[in-house]
């Protein structure tokens, strides 16, 4: 499975689930019962804990779960998973039953085997019972998830939704909850793109957490061939090529009313004169719609809104020369398809504002300003 870059232990475990479900196919099995113990239960979450699992790894495994493998959807039983190796063992003795052993069990190359051979019994040595302790930690945290998840259910209609196969994320809803349901909400998104979590980890969605807080246009390659994009207003998990532009189109240029408001085809762009100290917290670009610039930068109030032509060039905040328009895009990673309906807001000295993401360094607001241009951009809602 090295197209699939999968290590060997996650490809013979793929193997194996997909002869399951196979055989539960064939036989029109209501379950398949699996013989994890609780030895396994403890090893599953101290793998999980060292590569940095959230909660729900931390949980381990479930008494009862379902997963889909080959277009089939199992019910898996994990009858034996409160009860030990030894025991299990013992009791085959006892029945004169010999199990099997898979060789591969006693080869240090699987990180699984690494934790039961040689990093479990070093725990030991400090703690007997640290095969008990890791599955309180296991069942503490199940119970705590499952209450999360319950606030998750609650909250989930009013933040996500799927619309043409592509799951949408509100950003003002997602940045209204409670940090500790924000990430839940996100796997949650990501389950319902994808139908498994498989690959998917903690640093995953803490980097999609943090995407959901800055700038649109930035994105993220999650596994099974998903991208996460963040829009405006929206965010987006899709396959690439099915997450639409949130950008309306625009053609030609259209001056802006200074002050007052302009129609610009499906923008509505709203332009006050404002003093600068109610802008004082706003100077700086946000990621949002809304920019200031100094009016002194915007010679006999000529201001007008546009898209990207050829040989633009832009002098972005805080750089002392100007740049390629289509450079300054790249840099900041605005995808591809956005960057011809991106607005511009213009003067004759060049592009004063790419909206959504950086003003020009000249026409920055300074500490001595006294009048400022509060720019506004908003789609029209019909």
């Amino acid at each position: 499975r090295e197209s699939e870059k999968l290590s060997l232990e996650d490809a013979a475990r793929r193997l194996r689930y997909e002869f399951f479900a196979r055989v539960a196919e064939q036989r029109n099995a209501d379950f398949v019962a699996l013989g994890h113990t609780s030895d396994d239960q403890a090893e599953t979450v101290l793998l999980h804990m060292i590569r940095g699992s959230g909660l729900s790894g931390l949980r381990g495994m479930d008494f009862q779960s379902n997963v889909e493998f080959s277009g089939v959807t199992m019910k898996l039983l994990r009858p034996l998973l409160n009860i030990s190796r030894q025991d299990t063992a013992e009791f085959c003795r006892a029945m004169n039953i010999e199990p099997r052993l898979d060789e591969s069990n006693l080869s240090n190359d699987l990180s699984r085997n690494r934790v039961r051979l040689d990093i479990l019994p070093e725990m030991e040595v400090i703690n007997p019972a640290v095969k008990e302790s890791l599955i309180r930690l296991s069942r503490s945290v199940a119970r705590d998830f499952s209450y999360l998840q319950g606030q998750v259910d609650a909250v989930l209609s009013t933040v996500v939704r799927i619309h043409d196969g592509v799951v949408e994320i509100a950003r003002n809803a997602f940045d209204s909850l409670e940090s500790s349901i924000q990430s839940h909400v996100l796997r949650r998104a990501v389950l319902l793109a994808k139908n498994d979590l498989t690959d998917v980890e903690q640093i995953h969605i803490e980097e999609m957490a943090r995407l959901m807080s800055g700038q649109p246009g930035k994105s993220l390659n999650l596994p099974g061939g998903l991208q996460f994009l963040v829009s405006y207003d929206v965010a987006f998990i899709g396959t690439d090529g099915s997450i639409p532009c949130p950008l309306p189109p625009l053609t030609g240029e259209t001056t802006l009313q200074i002050p007052g408001e302009t129609r610009v085809e499906d923008w509505i762009v709203t332009v006050s004169l404002i003093n600068r100290k109610d802008a004082v917290s706003d100077i700086q670009p946000t990621g949002s719609r809304l920019g200031y610039m100094e009016q002194l930068a915007v010679p006999d109030d000529e201001l007008a809104v546009r898209t990207r032509q050829p040989g633009d060039r832009f002098q972005p905040l805080g750089m002392s020369n100007a740049k390629k328009l289509q450079d300054f895009m790249v840099d900041e990673k605005i995808p591809r398809h956005w960057r011809d309906r991106v607005p511009l807001v213009v003067t004759p000295r060049g592009i004063a504002w790419v909206v959504g993401w950086r003003i020009a360094d000249w026409a920055r607001v300074h500490d001595d300003a006294s009048q400022v241009l509060k720019i506004e951009f908003r789609l029209d809602p019909t």
